[in-house]
């Protein structure tokens, strides 16, 4: 149990029966979301547990959190990447409808080099989209005040502009994008609250995805499997590549099948490590962002399943990627031939782990 007591005001019996509904605020408009208890109430329910709230008029509250003993074993600290916090010279599209939310926002943009435009709401933003500034990047809230939904105005500035960025951001994880605890396909989401790590990584992470697919489409596929084919492989290899904007998985799975590589593809990595108990993988190439687990714990996860796995991380985000977590690195966007001269590298027999895993079978 954890319990969290303050010495305010208190609360009436009326009052406790509504705060943990969705948008109920005892604030006045604008100052309040109505969100937070009612986050509260959804994690612990979703964890098992129960929460409740002893309160007095004139003489303050407490909220107890129950939640049920873990019966697992401890899990492994994972030390956090200490790179470079990288910024870009790209434009953004800050929607946000909380006025101290979007300066500090928009002051953090700014400090990492983005052009930034402002909007208050969806129409405001879709005024902005129509006005024919170039825009790279759509970075909006998902709930939103007015009748145009954060959604829709998304959809309505792909419309208008196809190669743009789109990174939704919430606090609230039950909304029109997040569903059972999953977000919709296609959609990416940065968890309020962030820090500037956290957003700077997120938006390199976005921009390389949308370089990635608009080098994918611009390219022609027969060049792209004539460059797989200067490369092509000796032999069969599988491949896990775990990526979850699908384009792109679904255009390199296409392209590695013609340089001769065996494919198996995930959308994540639970998916992934599905995969790893059941199939023979000797290459794992992923992305580090991912739905659910990073790349990262994915990588590690799947050395402890098969260890002589060799490791590619496919990223926007290579700052994030540990010195010790992979055999090489590929920075988005990258073409065909960065992969498959890549694999080929870590093929037995070529690559230094390779030649140690042959020498200790020996």
């Amino acid at each position: 149990m954890l319990a969290v007591s303050d010495t305010g005001s208190g609360m009436s019996p009326d009052i406790i029966d509504k705060v943990f509904e969705p948008f109920f605020s005892t604030k006045s408009e604008g100052k309040g979301s109505g969100l937070g208890l009612s986050m509260v109430y959804g994690f612990t329910k979703q964890s098992g547990g129960h929460v409740k709230i002893y309160s007095e008029v004139g003489h303050g509250t407490t909220i107890k959190l129950y939640l049920p003993r873990a019966l697992e074993s401890e899990d492994i600290e994972v030390v956090a990447s200490a790179g470079p916090v990288v910024g870009g010279t790209e434009t953004v599209l800050v929607v946000e409808d909380d006025e101290e939310v979007r300066a500090t926002v928009v002051e953090m943009l700014g400090d990492l080099g983005y052009r930034v435009l402002k909007a208050i709401d969806a129409a405001s933003a879709l005024n902005v989209v129509e006005s024919g500034i170039p825009i790279d990047v759509l970075f909006t809230d998902v709930v939103m005040p007015g009748t145009l939904k954060s959604p829709e105005l998304a959809r309505k500035v792909k419309e208008r502009l196809p190669n743009i960025a789109v990174l939704f951001t919430s606090g609230y994880t039950e909304n029109s994008i997040v569903h059972g605890g999953r977000l919709d396909a296609g959609v990416e989401l940065l968890s309020k609250p962030y820090t500037r790590e956290a957003l700077a990584r997120k938006f390199r992470h976005v921009l390389a995805n949308r370089d990635q697919r608009q080098l994918i489409q611009s390219t022609p596929r027969p060049t792209l499997a004539a460059e797989g084919g200067s490369a092509t492989v000796t032999r069969k290899r599988t491949v896990l590549l775990v990526e979850d904007e699908a384009l792109i998985r679904l255009s390199t799975a296409d392209m590695l099948e013609d340089a001769g590589f065996v494919v198996v593809s995930a959308a994540s990595a639970e998916d992934a490590l599905a995969a790893l108990e059941t199939a023979p993988v000797d290459v794992l190439v992923t992305d580090v962002n991912l739905p659910g687990a990073s790349g990262v714990d994915l990588a590690r996860r799947a050395r402890s399943i098969r260890p002589h796995i060799e490791v590619v991380f496919a990223t926007g985000d290579v700052a994030a990627v540990p010195k010790d977590a992979a055999e090489k690195v590929l920075t988005k966007p990258y073409t065909m031939t960065d992969l498959v001269t890549t694999l080929k590298a870590t093929e037995a027999g070529t690559h230094p782990k390779a030649l140690a895993g042959a020498a200790e079978e020996e």
